[in-house]
């Protein structure tokens, strides 16, 4: 029996991805001075270069989940339709998104008792969640059953590395993650703190560096420490405002790792409400999470 996948806008993938690979997208929601926005909607170009310039101009920004309603306004039809679900999430620990569709999807078990529905918290964001969601549908699309896609998923997710850092203090000072002091001391001695998403899906730091281009090489730096090419030969550079940011962190990449390939993803607004304009990341496979 088919199964189709869901997964939720914080996956960081194009439409056409979407489109390609039939894909299922819950969407989460970002305000913008008290104007909800949806961050994903088909068929609609998004205008990143306004977002982001309004984060830089300090606008009042803040996001919205997924509910259980919505989950199982888009998971019921599929079930309806005789297939089952495998829903890929954003990681639990950065946003109640994926309590709230496994709750949809324990009652929908009990409305289709025929239909398996599997949910699978990724412990990761924006590019390393569309990562885990490629692979899915890649094995997917070859045949295999949910359950084997299920269980490479949660045995491979904690190997999905993310390494960032912001240019801008206030965004991460806002949104709980850096004392006032901290920021303020920081932003005087352009101080970049470089995090990572740990094992348990949370942000935490790992680094700092004086400067955006130390910071930039730090991440690099690590980087090039932890990939495992054999699990993936891809690095997702994840970008904000600045395209020379994402070409010189895949130059970079290039040149410490010969043949390996890069794809540049301008960062989704839900997480870039919480980084603020001048986050970048790598997001690559490796060994292990740190």
């Amino acid at each position: 029996m088919s199964f189709k996948i869901v997964t939720d806008s914080s996956c960081n993938l194009p439409e056409e991805t979407i489109d390609s690979l039939d894909l299922n997208i819950l969407t989460l929601a970002y305000f913008i001075n008290d104007v909800e926005h949806l961050s994903y909607v088909p068929g609609q170009k998004f205008d990143y270069d306004t977002f982001y310039n309004q984060l830089k101009e300090k606008a009042a920004a803040r996001t919205s989940q997924v509910t259980p309603p919505q989950a199982s306004s888009l998971i019921g039809p599929i079930l309806a339709d005789g297939h089952d679900v495998l829903y890929v999430g954003f990681s639990s620990s950065l946003s109640g998104t994926f309590n709230a569709v496994s709750l949809a999807c324990e009652e929908l078990k009990e409305e289709y008792p025929d239909r398996k529905i599997i949910c699978v918290d990724t412990l990761a964001a924006s590019a390393g969640q569309g990562l885990l969601v490629l692979e899915a549908a890649k094995q997917r699309d070859e045949g295999k059953p949910i359950e084997e896609v299920q269980a490479w998923l949660e045995d491979n997710k904690l190997k999905v590395c993310h390494y960032f850092a912001v240019d801008d203090l206030w965004h991460l000072q806002r949104g709980g993650r850096l004392s006032a002091t901290k920021a303020l001391v920081g932003a005087l001695l352009s101080v970049k703190p470089i995090l990572t998403v740990n094992a348990e899906g949370k942000l935490v730091p790992c680094g700092k560096a004086k400067g955006r281009k130390k910071s930039m090489d730090l991440v690099l730096d690590k980087m090039a420490d932890g990939i495992d090419l054999s699990l993936c030969d891809t690095v997702y550079v994840v970008y904000s405002s600045d395209i020379a940011d994402a070409d010189y962190l895949s130059e970079q990449t290039k040149v410490r790792i010969p043949g390996i390939k890069t794809v540049n993803v301008r960062l989704e607004p839900v997480i870039g409400c919480h980084g603020g304009p001048g986050i970048f990341a790598l997001i690559y496979m490796g060994s292990n999470r740190s």
